[in-house]
């Protein structure tokens, strides 16, 4: 069972979200991208904390329209296998049903085998291969989509 806490993530939680960020992805997202992402209607933001009220995970989704995608999920090494990688997604689903997708979507390394097994978990289910997708390194992304009007928000 996670030992954690999920709520929206602030402002004041950005300096953590950026250590994680860079310790986790080859090309990670910059301070100020996350402050502007922060300040979007659109986007819905989320972060796990532990018991210390640690970060040690946050999520990132936007809204447009009916279509929902999945931006960003991190979890720290030392926190990862406790649920928290679930919860954060679990919630951040959720959060773009109930703003008014009716399908969440996203990119992944081909290359993450345990994204792409949690994202499968929850129903996601690949689309196709975007080609040289990322750039440090190069490396195809697995497109995937989840319906969302028939997942209920306790699965």
């Amino acid at each position: 069972m996670a030992r954690h806490n999920i709520r929206p993530l602030a402002e004041g939680d950005i300096p953590e979200i950026v250590l994680i960020e860079r310790a986790v992805f080859p090309d990670p997202w910059s301070r100020q991208a996350f402050s502007e992402a922060l300040r979007s209607d659109h986007m819905r933001s989320l972060t796990a904390v532990d018991q210390a009220d640690r970060v040690v995970g946050y999520a990132m989704g936007s809204v447009v329209t009916d279509e929902g995608e999945i931006l960003n999920l991190a979890v720290i090494p030392d926190a990862r296998g406790l649920g928290t990688g679930r919860a954060l997604l679990d919630e951040l689903l959720e959060a773009l049903r109930v703003a008014g997708a009716r399908a969440a979507f996203l990119e992944v390394r081909r290359s993450n085998d345990a994204a792409i097994a949690l994202y499968r978990a929850v129903g996601f289910e690949p689309l196709g291969v975007r080609r040289s997708y990322y750039d440090r390194p190069k490396e195809d992304a697995l497109t995937m989509r989840l319906e969302l009007g028939s997942q209920s928000a306790m699965e």
